[in-house]
């Protein structure tokens, strides 16, 4: 069993997220509890450069973060809607 911890920019874009797109996270946070990188759930990539970073596309919206497996801790950084900048 995997922790969920948002950074202190996650926690504030979440706040901003409407109800329905806020339950969407919430139970994408649940399945990352349970396995860390569901790849047969969700549309997931690793970031490549970066190690244990992946990224998961729920409709125009996109989670990025990162896995620590020695801690059993999933660490989400941003919570952003798709656009140009996205990824940097």
């Amino acid at each position: 069993m995997f922790s969920v911890l948002l950074s202190n920019k996650a926690e504030k874009q979440l706040r901003w997220l409407d109800s329905s797109m806020r339950s969407k996270i919430s139970e994408l946070f649940k399945v990352l509890e349970e396995t860390p990188v569901p790849a047969a759930q969700y549309d997931l990539k690793k970031i490549r450069g970066e190690q244990d970073t992946y990224r998961i596309r729920l409709s125009s919206f996109r989670v990025l973060y990162c896995v620590f497996w020695d801690e059993k801790v999933v660490r989400i950084a941003k919570l952003e809607r798709r656009s140009e900048t996205t990824y940097s």
